[in-house]
């Protein structure tokens, strides 16, 4: 989704101009509304000017250039520490200054016991000395008893994300040990899973680690940082993966934010490669035993939608013997999904035509299944609503039109056009929809509510005289928890059109 840049389009732009776009890595979609998230990082990878770098490794492992705590003014940038320079003592990793001290407002203690990972800026009365980015800050009550234990980051609104709270915990590699163990255990049903191989293994907030998310793609692990908080803790991260953990490959990504920071190193401020090979191909993994490619340089979040993968598995027992139409497809993963579920037919549109040609070379890796040799695939590149109308016009129908948007409303004050924009798409989709097919439409933002999202579906479907049964209103999958409201951003109706009477 997205609006592509003009000579430049990429497996990361996806299909609307005019009411939203999505760039490489959104919070979603901008890589989503995931909290705290960058919500449209480009890379200049996506246009062929940069080649990946990577930090010399030393028995596959390399030091990570983390910040140099030295006092500086605001805006002044770190000395950078690449590949071939060898570190001197300004350059050495280094550990985090003294605890701050920080006291909050009734109304943040109140919010952090109720369990919001975020205390904002003014949320804080009173702090012991100016911090630096990654400090750890210890919050107290107003009778100075514990509060809870954060990251500090002073450019950010959200000044501290809590990683525990209630009881005191030293912030290192045994808390970041157990935070990825519970994180595991909570999705041993992936992890035991031989026919999928790609998950949200750390997924921010949701896993008591906000501003942070640590994806699978098969034998690979992406990590990707939406504060400078968290890169002074880098190595010890790496620590804790390497002991519960241990993978081939481990890419970095840094958020828009992070890239931006002047907290943030020159050498992180782009995507790197801190072990394994080169990402020529992507990394392979598996969802439901099919074979899919994410690209974390390039692409959209992490490389892939995984929040999605439950709704691509509903779509593959839905679509057997109807033709579906992938509306902002973006590398085909409903498609694939619905060829498999016995489609004969499927249509992918969207605005990248990088995109679409991931698509097409994901039916080609999955070209040993019969249902997906079988399929059709036809790709078709464009303005998501103009190439809907102009399906309409030509009078093409379909079995099943699946509606997967960017969120259209990323900043306060973008509800209403986005319900709007919502509202279109359903009537534009319903136009497509034979009787008795399916609509599949989600929403990828936290500030449209799931009841707000639902009911603008339904009822633009009842005024167009098509009213939806209600097969399914689904949510997050369990490898995206959420434990505080602003996360909540995935939605998702099944509903199938009346037949003809």
């Amino acid at each position: 989704m997205g609006a592509a840049r003009p000579g430049a389009a990429t497996p990361g732009d996806r299909g609307r101009r005019r009411h939203g776009t999505r760039g490489p890595g959104r919070s979603r979609r901008g890589d989503r509304d995931e909290p705290g998230a960058d919500l449209r990082l480009r890379h200049p990878a996506a246009s062929g000017a940069f080649a990946p770098g990577r930090i010399g490794l030393r028995s596959g492992r390399a030091p990570l250039p983390c910040l140099d705590r030295r006092p500086r003014g605001r805006g002044q940038g770190n000395t950078p520490l690449s590949p071939s320079t060898t570190p001197g003592p300004d350059d050495a990793p280094i550990t985090p200054g003294p605890p701050l001290a920080v006291r909050v407002t009734p109304a943040a203690e109140r919010a952090v016991r109720d369990g919001h990972p975020w205390v904002f800026e003014n949320s804080i009365r009173e702090i012991s000395r100016e911090g630096v980015s990654g400090d750890i800050a210890v919050l107290f009550d107003r009778k100075n008893r514990f509060l809870a234990v954060g990251l500090f980051d002073p450019e950010s609104p959200i000044r501290v994300r809590i990683l525990s709270a209630g009881s005191p915990a030293k912030v290192g590699a045994g808390l970041f040990r157990t935070r990825l163990a519970e994180a595991l255990k909570l999705r041993r049903r992936l992890v035991d899973d031989p026919e999928t191989t790609g998950f949200r293994i750390l997924s921010g907030e949701g896993d008591r680690v906000p501003g942070l998310v640590l994806d699978r793609y098969g034998e690979g692990l992406v990590l990707k940082c939406y504060t400078p908080a968290w890169l002074p803790w880098l190595d010890e991260l790496r620590s804790a993966l390497d002991e519960l953990l241990p993978s081939s490959v481990l890419a970095y990504l840094p958020s828009r934010g992070v890239s931006g920071s002047p907290a943030t190193p020159d050498t992180l401020r782009t995507p790197v490669l801190l072990s394994g090979p080169p990402l020529d191909d992507g990394l392979e993994f598996l969802e439901g035993g099919l074979r899919y490619r994410a690209h974390p340089f390039v692409g959209h979040k992490t490389g892939f939608y995984l929040d999605q993968r439950e709704n691509r598995a509903r779509v593959r027992e839905l679509a057997r013997g109807l033709r579906v139409l992938n509306v902002f497809s973006y590398t085909g993963g409903f498609s694939l999904a619905a060829a498999a579920g016995g489609a004969p037919g499927v249509l992918s549109t969207d605005l990248s035509e990088p995109a679409l040609r991931e698509a097409e070379r994901h039916f080609e890796l999955n070209a040993g299944l019969e249902a997906v040799r079988s399929a059709a695939h036809e790709t078709r590149t464009g303005d998501a609503f103009e190439v809907m109308e102009a399906l309409d016009t030509a009078g093409e129908r379909f079995g099943m039109v699946v509606v997967d948007p960017p969120s259209f409303a990323r900043e306060k004050g973008q509800e209403a056009g986005a319900l709007r924009a919502y509202g279109k798409l359903t009537q534009l989709a319903l136009k497509l929809i034979e009787p008795g097919g399916i609509l599949v439409q989600a929403s990828c933002t936290a500030r449209i509510d799931a009841e707000s999202f639902f009911l603008s579906v339904l009822n633009t479907a009842r005024s167009a005289d098509r009213s939806l049964e209600v097969i399914a209103q689904t949510g997050h999958p369990v490898d995206h928890p959420v434990r505080h409201p602003e996360g909540e951003y995935l939605k998702c109706l099944f509903g199938r059109v009346p037949t003809a009477s």
